[in-house]
């Protein structure tokens, strides 16, 4: 086997594993993508419910507020009774809070009554070891009066909720706006170290207000909520999440993302962080809370088919059997080689634009030409050029004109439908047109020219448009003689495209002859 033979060989088999691998990886990656899609499809689902069972939650405050809000006063009896249903039938909700506004003046009096009620009733507040302590003097407070249930929640009756200055911005922006305000997330003893709480001011008013200055007047309390992250977590998606996902819920409301909930350890390498997903929730109380999803590396796994491994082991099986039957056929197939070789020599196809090429062209012109002496038919030849092209070459250069020439002859091979006329490429950026028995060359001409100018090529150095443009000449014989050739029809229509192009370009010129060479009619001129 010769030199030139084994390297084709080992070029055809590097090309071809090449190829085959690049099968198996496109294979591999639309599997990727298409695990990835039902991957987020299926937490587009899970944070939907998730999101709906949040909101759902915060209305209770909502349902909540108006028994408090035309009740003249609120005592501990009137709180149990307004809240105590609630909390039976919401699991999520850990604790339902009133917190009066009381002033530095009204602080005296009101520990008194709430003392009277509730015996040892104290206001107290966290000092920076987190030790509870009786409150530091200030101009008013957010005394935690009542709460439900007390037997959990014990502890936060009398805490200050204006001592902690996350809470107090909170609740001053529930009494500005008159809106749900919520923490940021709070540990909740009854949940995991990793789970979260978050603390939720409702405020109440006196009347309705309309505008700011009546809220800050009209304010007097606010009615809380304690939602347990993981309980909501649970009661919308929890029986849903696999073991192979991972679910965090994230407050990102101040910058760094704060861990609310996390449906397995985050921190354990099995979860693929490639293919981390994070969707955003609806506002929750004026929180900007997203959820994190990261599948497992055996999520990913389990989805995976075999099908790239399988196209790339059987690309290598036909790489091998199609390299023994090339060394087996290399030495017969010299004479097939020469024969295409010849073939290819007397293609009929121009190579860039796909249509007939010149030597098409002449033999087409010729038979037709004789088929038309011998029927008397008509014969119709159009000859075509592209305006300015050589400008047009020069200055967007020679690919751009290959594009150009491909564009033109697909335009003119659309308008001509018929399998016996012929569209050639004549040569260069001249075209020509065989019509055999047309009634209407002109009219193919027409369109010819309305098609081009339609494909809107920009040909700012073009003297005759802003766009490319044709030229076009049309010699029709009615009656073939015998004293007329084929080569005759051409130069005619060569002088009709001449004539276009004297008149300014971007038109049809006509010639027409009854018979013969003797009764040439009048020119007719159209386009431009």
């Amino acid at each position: 086997m010769s030199r030139r033979a084994i390297a084709f060989l080992v070029l055809f088999t590097t090309v071809g594993i090449a190829c085959f691998g690049w099968l198996a990886l496109s294979l591999y990656e639309a599997e990727t993508d298409a695990i990835d899609r039902g991957f987020r499809s299926r937490v587009n689902q899970q944070v939907t419910l998730f999101e709906r069972e949040v909101l759902l939650h915060l209305e209770i405050l909502h349902a909540l507020k108006p028994g408090f809000e035309t009740a003249p006063t609120v005592d501990y009896e009137q709180f149990d009774r307004l809240t105590r249903n609630v909390l039976k039938r919401s699991p999520a909700l850990q604790a339902l809070a009133w917190a009066p506004r009381v002033s530095r003046s009204e602080l005296e009096p009101f520990q008194a009554r709430l003392a009277a009620e509730q015996p040892g009733f104290q206001l107290t507040e966290r000092n920076g070891g987190g030790d509870i302590k009786p409150v530091d003097p200030r101009d008013w407070y957010l005394p935690v009066a009542y709460i439900q249930p007390l037997a959990t929640n014990s502890a936060a009756v009398g805490f200050d909720l204006a001592s902690e200055q996350r809470r107090l911005a909170a609740s001053i922006e529930a009494r500005r706006t008159g809106k749900l305000v919520a923490t940021a997330g709070v540990r909740l003893v009854q949940e995991p170290a990793n789970q979260r709480g978050f603390l939720v001011f409702m405020p109440l008013y006196h009347g309705e207000p309309s505008n700011l200055t009546e809220r800050l007047q009209q304010h007097y309390a606010y009615l809380n909520g304690v939602f347990r992250v993981g309980e909501l977590f649970r009661q919308s998606i929890g029986v849903t999440v696999s073991k192979n996902v991972l679910l965090r819920v994230l407050d990102r409301t101040e910058g760094e993302p704060e861990e609310l909930f996390a449906s397995a350890d985050p921190g354990l390498e099995r979860w693929n962080r490639e293919f981390t997903y994070v969707q955003p929730l609806a506002d929750i109380a004026g929180r900007d809370w997203v959820i994190e999803a990261m599948p497992s590396n055996q999520y990913l796994q389990l989805r995976r088919g075999s099908l790239p491994i399988l196209v790339f082991l059987a690309g290598l099986v036909l790489l091998g059997m199609l390299n023994v039957y090339v060394v087996v056929t290399l030495r017969h197939n010299r004479e097939l080689n020469a024969t295409k070789d010849q073939l290819e020599r007397i293609s009929l196809t121009d190579s860039l634009t796909g249509l007939a090429n010149r030597r098409h062209f002449d033999e087409f012109l010729e038979t037709e030409w004789k088929r038309a002496r011998r029927q008397g038919n008509r014969l119709s030849l159009i000859m075509i050029d592209i305006d300015h092209f050589k400008q047009y070459n020069d200055e967007y250069g020679h690919p751009a004109g290959d594009h150009c020439l491909e564009q033109v002859a697909q335009a003119l091979d659309s308008v001509v439908g018929r399998s016996t006329d012929l569209v050639a490429r004549y040569g260069g950026e001249e075209f020509a047109l065989v019509l055999p028995d047309t009634d209407d060359a002109t009219g193919v001409a027409e369109a010819c020219r309305e098609a081009v100018e339609s494909l809107r090529i920009p040909h700012e150095y073009s003297r005759v448009a802003d766009i490319i443009t044709i030229s076009a000449g049309v010699y029709t014989v009615e009656r073939p003689e015998s004293g007329m050739t084929a080569e005759s029809i051409t130069e005619k229509a060569d002088e009709a495209l001449y004539q276009a192009k004297e008149r300014g370009r971007n038109q049809v010129v006509t010639v027409a002859r009854s018979s013969g060479f003797k009764s040439e009619k009048p020119v007719k001129t159209q386009g431009g």
